[in-house]
């Protein structure tokens, strides 16, 4: 028999945790006829999914609470947890007592079936965890934004997925379609937390250290009419006649690994553009830039590199220290670096131009006949530097091409190879994702390199014309932005036991400034190796690391 005094409290339960959405998604479903209920023999409810001539029992019908003490065991990670579904909560109830669960999401897939548990069964000690949330029919962006919003893999562990076996066999479809949203969701998040985790401190102390002469004043660049750029891949030595021959009326830009290559074959770009965030980028500048030519530079560029060119353009990324400052300091242009290669950011940069054409060289994403550069790229004169009668030149870059785990050979039917890796594999993929739904027709000289789908028409969607690369006024100096930033920092409540709900629990505008922080954390979590502190003790490292640097930097401003 339902109990409308249990379905209230279950519904104030979700109401105060989980939003309005879910709520009302349950509100509006008629309780499941198919959804029916048996006592277990130790006395508790067990509910079934009525299927044909059989009953899917969604607990054990002897001891429910036993038997989700012993799964509960089996689950043996600190992590952000992802339940596909509930039930009548008798697992997450084992699951959630300590701190294994450190945050976590339900996933529940029929409103129906889970209005007619909320009638019979309270779960309130469920709902009511701060730590989970409640997702009711989500569709994939729903279930994608909560992951990503609510992930953070410094702070919460692992990702881990626990399904409730008999409600997943009921609905194999939905929950094996979110179960594969997840996993790929994962292999990103994984991705972006590696990089986070070696560059994370980087991208803050660069930003910090850049922010003076991001307030120099800069002329607009632009517009463009068409474009071309030029990678750094070895098909680029035999695509420089072609170049030099059609590049009238075009804009061209060199990524910063090509401009050595472009000007010692003659040519000289329009502009530069470089994104990387490590001192060895200074090799590619190290012989000088043409006089009054423009580099393009992620804010997180190292220092050592924009104070080499006369002309520098700083633009926003993706790094949320970045978009603070461009949302307080000053508004500089916003480029896509999702691609994780400069030749990615270039594309974005000439779109955002708005290029109506945009071509393709030296793009190989593979190393073509065991080659990794175009000759008169940096890495000749840098191992040039290092070889000895031990390490020869050819020894040098066979190591380099070697260090690679993942090395797979590509070969067509002329004799032309090429050797391509994961993360060249990735590059390409993020770039033709990026143009299916780019504005710009995007055409690819492919050369010597991988075979790919890079050459678009353009999505279709409306193109901004006319548009000049240019940052807007500075709202206030370098030195106040700076004293600013240092007491939002200072202002931050201390880490508090569990680390999850302590920043559930902060202020949209402190939650912001953590924002900009984190992948810091990611750093220092991995410099701390096997003496990695816990969550708590990592954001309080975190916050007193970047309260320092801008201390130094602020002090070096006012001096």
């Amino acid at each position: 028999m339902t109990d409308p005094a249990i379905f209230e409290r279950n519904m104030l339960a979700i109401a105060s945790n989980h939003g309005a959405i879910p709520g009302d998604r349950i509100r509006n479903a008629l309780a499941s006829e198919r959804l029916g209920f048996e006592q277990a023999r130790n006395g508790m409810l067990v509910p079934f999914i009525a299927q044909a001539s059989r009953k899917n029992y969604l607990h054990s019908r002897m001891d429910p609470e036993r038997e989700a003490i012993r799964l509960a065991a089996e689950y043996d990670r600190i992590g952000f947890y992802v339940f596909f579904g509930m039930g009548a909560g008798y697992g997450l109830e084992a699951l959630l007592p300590g701190r294994k669960v450190s945050k976590g999401i339900i996933v529940e897939y029929d409103a129906r079936a889970l209005r007619a548990i909320l009638e019979r069964i309270d779960v309130t000690h469920v709902l009511g965890n701060r730590r989970l949330t409640l997702l009711v029919d989500p569709d994939d962006e729903e279930l994608a934004d909560a992951v990503m919003s609510r992930y953070i893999p410094s702070i919460n562990g692992d990702l881990v997925t626990v399904p409730l076996r008999s409600l997943v066999d009921a609905y194999p479809v939905q929950y094996h379609k979110a179960a594969d949203l997840v996993r790929n969701l994962t292999g990103g998040i994984s991705d972006d937390y590696s990089v986070q985790s070696f560059f994370g401190k980087r991208w803050f102390s660069n930003i910090v250290r850049n922010l003076r002469s991001a307030a120099d004043p800069t002329p607009p660049v632009g517009p463009v009419r068409e474009a071309i750029i030029t990678a750094a891949g070895p098909s680029l030595e035999t695509q420089l006649d072609e170049i030099a021959e059609t590049r009238k009326g075009k804009f061209l830009i060199a990524t910063d690994t090509s401009i050595r290559a472009l000007l010692l074959g003659g040519i000289q770009p329009d502009a530069g553009i470089s994104i990387d965030c490590q001192h060895i980028s200074y090799y590619h500048f190290m012989q000088g830039l043409p006089s009054g030519m423009p580099l393009f530079v992620d804010l997180a560029s190292p220092p050592t590199v924009t104070r080499m060119a006369a002309k520098r353009y700083y633009f926003s990324s993706g790094h949320p220290l970045d978009r603070y400052v461009a949302a307080r300091f000053r508004a500089f242009p916003i480029l896509d670096t999702s691609g994780g290669n400069v030749t990615h950011a270039a594309v974005s940069l000439a779109e955002y131009m708005g290029a109506s054409k945009i071509q393709l060289y030296g793009a190989d994403f593979s190393y073509p006949f065991g080659k990794s550069y175009a000759r008169g790229t940096y890495i000749y004169p840098y191992f040039d530097l290092r070889q000895n009668r031990l390490k020869p030149f050819e020894s040098l870059f066979s190591a380099f091409l070697y260090r690679n785990q993942s090395l797979d050979r590509e070969a067509d039917a002329d004799g032309t190879f090429r050797y391509v890796t994961k993360p060249l594999v990735a590059y390409r993929e993020r770039l033709e994702a990026f143009g299916g739904r780019s504005t710009s027709e995007i055409i690819r000289h492919r050369g010597s390199g991988v075979r790919t789908n890079i050459q678009f028409q353009g999505s279709g969607k409306p193109r901004i014309q006319g548009r000049v690369f240019a940052s807007g006024r500075p709202f206030q100096r370098p030195d106040e932005f700076l004293a600013y930033y240092l007491a939002e920092l200072e202002g931050l409540p201390c880490p508090q036991e569990p680390a999850a709900t302590y920043l559930d629990d902060l202020t949209g505008r402190e939650r912001d400034v953590w924002t900009t922080i984190l992948p810091s954390a990611a750093a220092i979590r991995r410099e701390a190796g096997e003496n990695t502190p816990s969550p708590v003790d990592l954001l309080a490292e975190t916050r007193e690391w970047c309260i320092k640097t801008v201390k130094a930097e602020l002090e070096y401003e006012r001096s």
